[in-house]
This record gives C-alpha cells, structure tokens and sequence, in this order.
C-alpha cells in the first residue's frame, strides 16, 4: 500500500512526465540546482531562463526570470520544500522562501525524482501537482506534455555535455540515522544488546541468529542513531576487542545529562576510563568501555565553547600538563 504523506505517492491533480536519460543521478540534480546550469535549459525554447537564485534547502527560496522570443518576461518565485542530493526535489509556488506566503493563488507543487539505474542512466520523473482539478486541465491545455518534454530534451542534452562529477558521499536517506553507521563486532552480541538496552535505552530493531546461535546480523538504535551488531566469527575475521586485544575507535554520545548516562552505563557493567569533567573545548565529557571492549564517550555538548581553530588552540596549550 502507498503511504499517503509520501510526495511521490500520485494523486489525481497529477500530470506527469518520466522517462530514462542517458546521465547519472548526480548530474541531474546538479542541473536542477546550479544556476549557471539552470539557465541552459530550464524552459522550452524558444523561452529562456536569463537569472536563477536558488537557496537549494527546505525553507528556501527559488526565483527563475523567464523571458520569451518577442520580449515576455515572467518572474517565478517559490520555495524548495523537501531536498534529498541527487535523489528528489520538492517545491512550490504558494510560498516564496522562509515559508512566507506568496500572496497569490497556489498553482502546483513540483516533485522531481531521480533514480539511478546504473550504467549512467536514471529513471526522471517530473510531477506537477496541482491545486484543483480545474488547474490541472488548464495546465495540460497549455501544454504541459510537449513544453515539460522538449525542456527534459534540454536537460538531457546538457547533463550528457557534462565532464564526469567526482563521486560524491550523500546519504541515501537524509535523517533516518543511517548516515555513519558503526557495525560492532561483540563476543556475545545478544549479551551486548541487553547491555546496550540497560546503559543506553537501547531500541531493539532486528536481530538474524544463525543455526548455531551466534548473531549474523542485528541493529539497535541509540540517541536517535542506528548502531549494527554482529557475534564475533574468528575464522572469517570477524573479530571482538576482546579477540583482538582492545579498540582504537571510541563511539560518542552527545546527550542532555552526561553524568548520568555515565553512572547508568557503569551500573549497567561499564568500566569508567575517564570521569565526566568539562573539557579545555567546552564539552561535559566522559569516557567508559563497555563489557564487550568497546568505548563510548559520553558528552553535553558546550555552549559557550571555542568556535575558531585558534580559540582551541589556545584552550589546548592552556590546559597542557605543566602550563
């Protein structure tokens, strides 16, 4: 079943355009967002687009400057309501940045997706979602297939002139926690859950036991972020801090009360490896090493710490041992 607050889920007031283009995902959407770029191909000639201002951000402003072959200047304005890099872009004219009204009757709302298919080809759809039934005809009178499909001609044509963009690291989900995740290896991973459940408020989210018990795969979720987990398998290299004498990564958990996390995960089994104490770069810190050898810092985040590089520097040398 679609979800219905998911913008590509289609309505009727929907007029739709998709096709496969030959570039990548990356490179659209750096069409869609460079104004240098925009204005190469944005509206079907003859019509031009001569200025684009885009704060290419939910919240932010759009503007393109339209003109026409015997002089017609259109000015558009709107605002991005949702941007995923390289992946979807929302927008609308019924605001016009900073979620101010336009102050005239809303049209539509676009929706763009881009989905990479590999082999430098995407799936492009282009939605415009309309705010009555009568303004979608009226769209489709106008011509929306035909000018909406010469401009996808357009696009086409310039993202396939493009040199190759160096490969870029987006999340493929902005916000779903699932950014940087840390995949720990643990002697014991339903043990290590359990602990992760006491000392953190652990969310259990899925565990894959193997035939012998041993975890192959299980993810739990702690302040808002996904951390994986796996049982120690010594003869696929797989293995623990305890296997293999101790870690050099440490996790770090930015929280509201970080002496009482601390105390809460040593209660739990945690060893203490430095007390919670404010830090020379503003941070009420602390560390700890979990009963699986893994560590975790655990911090309110300062307010009134260093902000330039030079700031810390002094803080650092003015906390060195001996000064």
């Amino acid at each position: 079943m679609a979800d219905p607050t998911a913008p590509e889920t289609p309505h009727p007031f929907d007029l739709v355009l998709e096709r496969t283009i030959s570039a990548p995902a990356e490179t659209l959407y750096r069409c869609y967002t460079e104004p240098v770029l925009v204005c190469q191909w944005f509206c079907p000639k003859p019509w031009k687009v001569t200025e684009a201002k885009l704060d290419v951000r939910p919240g932010g402003a759009s503007y393109h400057r339209m003109e026409g072959p015997d002089g017609e200047v259109n000015h558009i304005h709107g605002q991005y309501l949702d941007v995923a890099p390289g992946r979807r872009i929302v927008g609308t004219d019924a605001y016009v940045g900073d979620w101010v009204p336009s102050g005239n009757p809303p049209f539509m709302t676009s929706i763009i997706t881009f989905r990479d298919l590999g082999n430098g080809t995407t799936l492009y759809r282009a939605v415009a979602r309309h705010w009555s039934e009568e303004a979608m005809k009226g769209h489709e009178a106008m011509g929306f297939h035909e000018g909406w499909g010469k401009a996808a001609d357009q696009l086409e044509e310039l993202a396939k002139s493009l040199p190759p963009e160096p490969v870029r690291v987006r999340p493929a989900n902005p916000g779903d926690a699932h950014e940087v995740v840390p995949h720990l290896v643990c002697k014991g991973a339903a043990e290590a859950i359990a602990f992760y459940k006491q000392a953190f408020d652990a969310e259990e989210m899925i565990r894959l036991p193997g035939p012998d018990g041993r975890l192959a795969h299980a993810s739990v979720k702690i302040n808002t972020g996904m951390v994986m987990l796996v049982d120690e398998f010594p003869d696929m290299e797989v293995k623990s801090p305890e296997t293999l004498g101790g870690t050099a990564v440490t996790l770090h958990l930015a929280v509201t009360d970080a002496q009482g996390v601390f105390d809460k995960a040593v209660a739990a089994g945690a060893k203490p490896l430095m007390p919670v104490a404010r830090q020379f770069w503003g941070d009420l810190y602390g560390m700890v090493e979990d009963p699986f050898g893994h560590k975790w810092s655990i911090a309110i985040p300062g307010e009134n710490a260093p902000r330039t590089s030079e700031a810390l520097q002094d803080a650092m040398m003015a906390a060195a041992p001996g000064r």
